[in-house]
């Protein structure tokens, strides 16, 4: 019913009473709606809460499926398939439905009220779960019975009276005092069977289906070779937003897209990984770097690593940009999950066509661009040299935030490395300003804005060492040191002959009490740069520490002979923060 405030209210749960006839009390008339009641409305069952969440439960089960799950040509048909019948899924009626949302219908509709929630603020629970991008509370039924159970077989049935024999074996029962049985359990034998079938029981792993090219097929078979089919090349495909990858040492589940999951593309993340074969014991979830990750990712992320704890099984989280692995970091997701950053794969990043970004700018722009190709310049399509322009306008008006962002809806259009080299001399202007607005930023402890900056940068060019080397001193400044170390690593990768690098890394080993790492990076960043005065009075620490008395001295020689002070107990080396451009040429 809608009330004149325009709520959708429910007011039928099945009503239903037993009539007592004046010559056989155990007969009975139903009155209301049969296809909504409990089993225990129609037998001598107590009833309670849980008799309105199955009714609830029906109503539920036709709203997402479009069709009842017992049908009958009367109602005493009805009643023994209300006490005898499992309904299928409603992911078999309409598969877009996630199963994790089929078994919280399955869970309020069944037979036995033990089994059902124990109330409404569970069920609600469960609800909310979903809702906040985490797996609901409730059982996976699927090892209990298929997904597809055998229906009751009512051609060679009178219901009508079946239904009153077993109600009269009930009456009795409970007029001398005796345990009463439920019908479902009296029906079997009294005369209930079950239709035969030749389609086969499914279960998760033989219902969910992947694709390979144009080809579908059950996640079962594909899984009989562990994702090697013969005939198979490369990925798989999952419910549009997923692919799978078998790699060697594991399996990788790749996010495509750049919005955030979904609440049914979360669940069915979830169906996905409980039907994956238990011999797996490896898993990572790797996200794009276009995917934009939310806060209310961390949800689906922890409660993948506990469904893949429960069986064993180890879980990575891949990133594919710095964005994302800072925002994960900040939420502390890696505290107990396995964080990788990928950066070595070329990101394409693929947005809305119409999208404007921050500056209210419309990236995509037709053939009346009004842009005229200069002699040299490559072959753009003209929505690609649209947005060459808006880069150029962005860093002539000192917003390499927005240059940034604009290049990467560029690298969307689909350039092909040729073309991507052409504009090489756009993308390192694009980085040198981020770089210098970095560096600003950090200079005045502006982390939040030098953090954004340097992730744009490693984003922009994985292969420049700067952006990981201002990141790794950033999180050095935070006190992370082991990412901090990772970060500078890759900067040393990218530039192995820049000694400032081998110095920091030096600083943040020496504070995990690695002395002999850190002995190694001041070694090697002395060998770069022998004039640095700051490492010779670090190693002399080091060796201080480790008890090595003699090369403490020499170094501390060294540092009073370049610097020109005394060293003494209460010397300090200067901060560590990197120097400007001019004081690297002075």
């Amino acid at each position: 019913m809608i009330g004149d405030d325009g709520i959708i209210k429910i007011l039928d749960f099945g009503l239903a009473r037993l009539e007592e006839g004046e010559k056989d009390k155990s007969q009975g008339q139903f009155m209301g709606s049969v296809a909504y009641m409990a089993p225990e409305q129609s037998e001598y069952m107590p009833v309670d809460m849980r008799t309105d969440i199955y009714s609830l439960g029906i109503t539920a089960y036709q709203c997402l499926a479009g069709t009842l799950p017992f049908r009958g040509e009367n109602n005493f048909d009805l009643i023994i398939k209300h006490h005898c019948e499992e309904p299928p899924a409603p992911s078999v009626i309409r598969p877009e439905i996630p199963l994790t949302v089929s078994r919280v219908v399955l869970r309020m509709i069944a037979k036995d009220p033990a089994v059902r929630y124990a109330n409404i603020d569970d069920v609600l629970l469960d609800l909310k779960l979903m809702r906040r991008h985490q797996l609901p509370a409730a059982p996976e039924p699927w090892s209990r019975r298929p997904l597809n159970p055998h229906p009751v077989d009512m051609t060679a049935i009178k219901s009508e009276e079946l239904y009153r024999n077993a109600l009269k074996a009930q009456r009795a029962c409970f007029v001398d005092g005796r345990p009463v049985a439920p019908m479902r359990e009296l029906l079997p034998k009294m005369g209930v069977v079950y239709r035969a079938s030749n389609e086969p029981e499914l279960v998760p792993a033989s219902f969910l289906e992947v694709k390979a090219g144009e080809r579908r097929m059950p996640l079962a078979f594909a899984a009989m070779k562990h994702f090697e089919l013969r005939d198979v090349k490369g990925d798989l495909e999952y419910a549009e937003r997923f692919r799978i990858f078998n790699h060697s040492e594991r399996l990788v589940i790749r996010v495509k897209g750049q919005k955030s999951l979904g609440v049914s593309e979360v669940q069915r993340l979830f169906d996905l990984l409980e039907a994956l074969p238990a011999e797996i014991r490896n898993i990572a979830v790797a996200l794009e770097p276009e995917y934009s990750a939310m806060g209310s990712d961390i949800r689906w992320v922890v409660d993948t690593y506990n469904v893949l704890d429960k069986r064993g099984c180890a879980f990575t989280l891949i990133v594919g940009s710095m964005e994302n692995h800072t925002t994960f970091v900040n939420l502390g997701i890696d505290s107990h999950i396995k964080l990788e950053l990928e950066l070595e794969r070329t990101a394409s990043i693929s947005l809305e066509r119409l999208k404007p970004d921050e500056s209210g700018v419309v990236a995509e722009v037709g053939e009346d661009s009004g842009y005229v190709k200069s002699e040299g310049e490559p072959d753009l399509t003209p929505s690609a040299w649209a947005l060459v322009g808006q880069i150029r306008e962005l860093l002539h008006s000192g917003e390499p935030v927005g240059a940034a962002r604009a290049w990467r809806r560029l690298v969307g259009e689909g350039l092909d490395r040729r073309q991507l080299h052409s504009l090489h001399e756009l993308k390192t202007e694009l980085y040198n300003a981020l770089l210098a607005q970095g560096r600003e930023a950090f200079e005045a402890d502006d982390f939040e804005t030098s953090t954004e900056l340097f992730n744009l940068m490693i984003d922009l060019e994985p292969g420049r060492y700067e952006g990981h080397f201002y990141k790794g001193l950033l999180l050095k400044a935070e006190g992370k040191m082991e990412y901090a170390q990772a970060f500078l690593t890759q900067a040393i990768l990218a530039a192995p002959d820049e000694a400032e690098l081998f110095y920091h890394r030096a600083i943040v080993r020496s504070r995990v009490d690695d002395l002999e790492g850190a002995l190694r990076d001041l070694d090697m960043c002395l060998t770069h740069n022998p004039r640095m005065v700051n490492a010779y009075y670090n190693r002399a620490k080091l060796h201080q520490r480790m008890g090595r008395q003699d090369l403490s001295k020499r170094d501390l020689q060294m540092y009073e002979r370049l610097s020109g002070k005394k060293a003494t107990r209460s010397t300090k080396a200067p901060a560590t923060r990197p120097p400007t451009k001019a004081a690297e040429a002075e």
